[in-house]
Order: C-alpha cells, then structure tokens, then sequence
C-alpha cells in the first residue's frame, strides 16, 4: 500500500523498494498524489491495482482514477480515499463520503503513516512512499488484516 509518491514534482521515480514489491506482492493498493499519468500507467501494470486519485494529481489522473473507492477483500470491507485539507479532522471529512461507514478506510495525503480507530473505523496511512519515506505492508486473510509500516531506504 502506497501513497503520496509525488512523481515527477518531489521525486524523480518512485522507489526501488516499491518497484520490487510490485512483483512479490498480490496486488497494489496506491492511495494519490501520484502526480503524473506514468506512475499510474506502470502501477496499473501488475496484475492486480486498486486506486484512488489525491488533490495533486493532475488532471488526467483525476479522471482516470475515482476520488473514493470500495473494496471487499476475503471479507474485509474496505474503503479508499486520498483525503484533503488540513490534518486535523481529515478522518472526520473522508468517513462523510462514504455513505455507509467501511470497516477500514485506507487513506494518504498527510504524509504520516498511522493506524489508528475513529468512530469505530481502523484508519490506516502508509505515509509518502518517497525515498526515506514509508509505505504499508498489509495482509488480508480470511476475515484478518493485519498492518505493518516498512522504511524505504535513501
């Protein structure tokens, strides 16, 4: 799970770390602010690629990618989102799009990785997946997800 890559304004490419686990991985959940239709288009190669558009997209990203996305894995109810604004309350914003609550709602933008409960939903951050940055390992079997921050190297 990744977000916030900000390729190419404040990265050049996205991390070597991140290109390798798109192979060992299931599927790639990315979380915006992409910046750049590329980075989409080669996250959109592998195999399986769950998206969501962040408030620095450009606009061809915007309409490629939704704003929210609902996904339903080996019965976990999920819900994507990038967020916007300032930090405080982001939570509070993103749980009103969505119109029945989602178990867990995966979210970006404020660059913090976190794993955190708000009005009964586990919210999940990966951080920016930028060198020296983060981003989230997350495991869903059989009813159980489990949530594991991983440090990119510079």
């Amino acid at each position: 799970m990744i977000s916030d890559t900000h390729v190419p304004t404040r990265n050049r490419e996205l991390p070597e770390r991140v290109i390798e686990l798109m192979d060992e991985c299931d599927g790639i959940i990315a979380l915006g602010d992409y910046v750049s239709m590329d980075v989409v288009a080669l996250l959109n190669s592998h195999r399986v690629f769950y998206g969501v558009h962040g408030n620095m997209d450009e606009p061809d990203v915007k309409s490629y990618l939704p704003q929210v996305k609902r996904l339903h894995i080996e019965g976990v109810d999920l819900g994507l989102c990038h967020g916007w604004g300032p930090p405080w309350d982001i939570k509070e914003r993103i749980l009103g799009l969505f119109n029945d609550k989602p178990e867990v709602v995966l979210f970006g933008h404020t660059h913090t990785p976190c794993d955190v409960s708000f009005k009964g939903v586990r919210f999940l951050n990966p951080g920016a997946a930028e060198p020296g940055g983060t981003l989230g390992l997350l495991v869903i079997e059989g009813g159980n997800l489990k949530f594991e921050i991983e440090r990119i190297p510079r």
